[in-house]
């Protein structure tokens, strides 16, 4: 599996989802369960080296923003919603989070913890054994430099005015 079969994989789930089910990481399983458990187990590594990295502190000021609050499972639960959204949203949200404002602010899962799961799921239903680690290392801190709760609105105010705002 390479990253362009990764990225058509989430699209396909995305583009079948009924977004009031927000059912795009169950579609993905039953799309991933059709994988030889070697493409499953590489479909989770490439999930989770993007994953990695968005873990970014501008990333999680935008996630303050657009959840009015985000804590760490929070934003674990955000970056998978963000990968979920396609290739395009994702690249575009790492190098400048300030993207997020071109998404609806109502039917789009931007918070999709079932996402994560959703190759280790398949993994165990083809084999019947817990999918293998990864191997990568999750970084200990966001990259970047650190935001303000209190301030985070100004760090991006199209966003806040769009989604509502974090920093009260």
């Amino acid at each position: 599996m390479d990253e362009t079969t990764f990225w058509a994989l989430i699209d396909g789930a995305r583009a079948e989802m009924t977004p009031e089910l927000s059912n795009q990481a169950e579609i993905l399983q039953t799309k991933l369960e059709q994988l030889p458990p070697a493409e499953v187990a590489e479909f989770d590594r490439i999930f989770t080296r993007l994953h990695h990295d968005a873990y970014r502190w501008d990333l999680w000021a935008a996630a303050y923003i657009i959840e009015g609050g985000c804590s760490d499972d929070g934003f674990h639960y955000f970056r998978a919603g963000l990968i979920g959204l396609g290739r395009d949203v994702y690249y575009a949200a790492v190098r400048d989070p300030r993207t997020l404002v071109s998404q609806p602010s109502r039917g789009v899962d931007f918070s999709n913890e079932e996402m994560s799961y959703a190759a280790a799921s398949a993994y165990e239903a083809i084999t019947g054994r817990e999918l293998p680690d990864s191997g990568l290392t999750h970084p200990r801190e966001p990259a970047g430099e650190r935001f303000d709760e209190a301030t985070v609105d100004q760090k991006y105010p199209e966003l806040a005015a769009k989604f509502g705002g974090g920093g009260q």
